[in-house]
């Protein structure tokens, strides 16, 4: 039985870990088949900290371009998933996919080749965020030092990118987008928490229903000086107070993401960050200032909580703002991505 390693043993195995893997070049493939078909490469790397699963995704040499920066966007996973269901596959059996739903809520594998079809400014990279409990919430409730983990896992990653792909993402053409679905939003505020002040190489934060954890004495001032910089805040959540299980509310009045949105943004409006409030048939929220709040009108009490990823959320988060927002894709409108995920060989 192996006995929990104390904080600081924890942390020089992350660091002595880290450059190791900063010396090696061997990539986990997934299949042959994945590679060919999007020219992708995949490395799996664990235990960067206490706990951890990273897979790193890059598109193959030939499809990387020396003359743009990298945009490498950070997924924080939800509660419950792994990276491979966070990927996503089609399982074409019926009874399987139903049996099998993680697999088909998120799919950013496939909104991230949407993106590098897309979007030519940029080489994009994904790096998804696991914690091998199945929730960074409860991560962070184990490992007391989790913000200084946190920035350790992210210092880790662009390092190793870096040292990857010297010609093409050295740490000063790089481009951070933090993203998180569900609990995947405790990484990104304890990591916040264990900043002095959000770096100029973090570009955006991409919350979709992940704010559950903002807390206005912890976070706001740091994002409020960041955002001036232009910088990007966005978030997507919905109304959850109306939802009723087995009798009773699965949040809070001011527990849920819709309650925490409105906060944010009020938070940010004080401390000078200008935003308008929007309203139309679906959804509520604000823009401005960098920073676009969208929050999904629920007076049925109906569940949005992966509805809001699976409906081009991540290519939202990403694109809004830029003279790609809505081209090709519709925020909430059908799947734009289809084409792009991949096909379970079932035996």
């Amino acid at each position: 039985m192996f006995s929990k390693p104390s904080s600081k043993v924890s942390l020089f195995a992350g660091i002595a870990l880290c450059f190791l893997i900063l010396s090696s070049t061997i990539y986990a493939q997934i299949n042959e088949s994945y590679i060919a078909q999007f020219k992708e490469r995949r490395v799996e790397i664990s235990s960067i900290i206490p706990q951890s699963r990273v897979v790193v995704n890059i598109p193959s040499r030939e499809r990387l371009k020396s003359n743009r920066e990298t945009r490498i966007i950070l997924y924080a996973l939800p509660n419950g998933n792994t990276i491979e269901q966070t990927e996503g596959v089609l399982f074409e059996n019926g009874e399987k996919r139903a049996r099998e739903w993680r697999y088909d809520i998120q799919h950013i594998a496939a909104q991230v080749r949407f993106l590098r079809e897309r979007d030519h400014r940029y080489n994009y990279i994904v790096v998804y965020l696991e914690s091998t409990t199945k929730a960074w919430t409860s991560h962070a409730s184990a490992h007391s030092n989790s913000p200084a983990l946190y920035k350790f896992l992210l210092d880790s990653i662009r390092s190793y990118i870096a040292n990857e792909l010297p010609k093409i993402a050295p740490l000063t053409r790089q481009r951070i987008v933090v993203a998180s679905h569900s609990g995947g939003g405790r990484y990104v505020f304890n990591l916040i928490k264990g900043m002095d002040s959000i770096p100029s190489y973090v570009e955006k934060f991409a919350f979709m229903d992940s704010n559950y954890g903002y807390e206005t004495e912890l976070h706001v001032d740091k994002l409020a000086k960041w955002v001036r910089f232009e910088r990007s805040l966005g978030v997507i959540s919905y109304v959850d107070t109306t939802v009723i299980l087995d009798g009773k509310r699965v949040v809070s009045a001011t527990g849920g993401t819709g309650y925490r949105s409105h906060l944010m943004a009020n938070d940010l409006r004080e401390r000078g960050v200008e935003m308008d409030f929007k309203r139309d048939t679906t959804f509520t929220g604000y823009k401005g200032g960098g920073v676009e709040i969208k929050i999904k009108e629920n007076p049925t009490g109906k569940i949005y909580h992966t509805v809001l990823v699976e409906r081009n959320g991540l290519i939202h988060m990403v694109l809004f703002g830029s003279r790609l927002e809505s081209r090709g894709y519709s925020f909430w409108g059908t799947r734009c991505y289809s084409k792009y995920i991949l096909n379970s060989k079932e035996q």
